[in-house]
Order: structure tokens, then sequence, then C-alpha cells
């Protein structure tokens, strides 16, 4: 499972349910495929932005979890501009992410090469990935491609031209795979899941019972 982790985090951001953003990228690839298949490997690529401290401390505490759970991190930087209007000559700051797509299409098209996997599940709509798909197909056309759309997002049509199946994330998949809220690092130390992320009221206390009044 190769994951753009910016375009699946905005696609649960947009589902207002913070609590699935502490997502089991390991659990869910096991929810994504079929008993048939061995998940050999799980590839996020991201990138911190430095200028949210807040949400910063979360992305790193995160990236922990994932490492914890054998997800193989690969991250970008972020990339602070000057713009700018030259009719009014008003100026702001633009921040863009780098090396993102770079490493996932690496990852992906390095992977392919080691011949480390049957069937590949790229997890994205951004079309800028059709170009590694396309590669992908041509240079290795027994090799099986699923496209994974994110949670209530539509595929992208330049990135079917070269799968061989689509498949979309589902919540209850979503939350069947999420992280606990306590864990150990590779090194021993605790990983406590953000306090942003806790599940809501309902979810912690489980199940609800009916209870009928003998009046």
């Amino acid at each position: 499972l190769y994951v753009d982790g910016f375009n699946l985090y905005h696609a649960l951001d947009s589902l207002n349910r913070p609590h699935l953003k502490w997502l089991d990228l390991a659990a869910l690839a096991r929810e994504l495929t079929p008993k048939s298949q061995r998940v050999s490997r799980v590839v996020w690529c991201s990138a911190y932005r430095p200028q949210m401290r807040a949400k910063l401390r979360r992305h790193q505490t995160y990236h922990d979890a994932l490492e914890a759970r054998g997800v193989v991190c690969r991250m970008g930087h972020f990339v602070v501009m000057s713009d700018g209007c030259n009719a009014c000559g008003h100026t702001w700051t633009v921040s863009m992410e780098k090396q993102g797509d770079v490493n996932l299409a690496l990852s992906l098209v390095a992977d392919a090469e080691d011949d480390l996997f049957d069937v590949a599940y790229l997890m994205t709509t951004d079309g800028d990935h059709a170009a590694p798909a396309r590669y992908l197909k041509q240079r290795f056309p027994k090799k099986t491609l699923v496209v994974v759309a994110p949670p209530e997002r539509r595929h992208n049509r330049f990135l079917l031209e070269w799968a061989d199946w689509k498949t979309t994330v589902d919540l209850d998949q979503l939350e069947r795979a999420l992280l606990p809220a306590a864990m150990n690092g590779p090194d021993g130390e605790a990983i406590v899941r953000p306090s942003a992320y806790d599940p809501p009221p309902e979810i912690r206390r489980g199940p609800l019972r009916l209870v009928h009044s003998a009046s």
C-alpha cells in the first residue's frame, strides 16, 4: 500500500471526525486487501510543516506511531516563498510542500524494480500520480495496480486509465483500523494519542444498551 499522506489527510479532515486521523495504515491495508493476499509493505509519504507548531507536534507523534506499526515513512519538507500582487503591491507568503509526490513515485517504482509486490495499492486522487502509474504498467505489465480513493473522494480519471482495479475506503474500514490510545515506540518510548484525536464520548463508552423501565 502506497499512501499519499496529504491527499488522505485532507479527505479525513473534511469528514469532521478528528479521531479518524489517528489511523493505523498497516491495519487499513489489511482491511483493503483480500485474505488471499499478504501485505508486505506500507509506505506513507508526507512532509512536516514547521510553521504550525501544534499541528507539527501531532504530525510527529503520528509519524512515530506509524513507524511503531512497521509503516515506512518517507518525509519531504515545506518551502516558504514570497508572492505578491503587481497591481497593488500587496505581498504575502506561500507554503509549498516538496518531495511528497516524488517520494511516493520512487517508492512505487523502486519496489516494483526490486520485485517486492505482485499487487500495488496506490491511495490517492491526485492526477500527478498517473505518470508513475503509467510507468509501472508499461514497465511491469504483469503487476496489478489497484487505485484506492480516500473516503468520500472520487477517483481520478487519469489514474483509472492505468488501473487494473479500483476501490474506495469506507468509514467502517476507518473505524476498524484506528491506532490504540497508547503504545510503545521502537525504542521503548511511550507514544500517546494526541487529545485532538480522542474519539467522541459515545465511541469511548462503547455500544449503548437499551434498558426498559418497569414503569
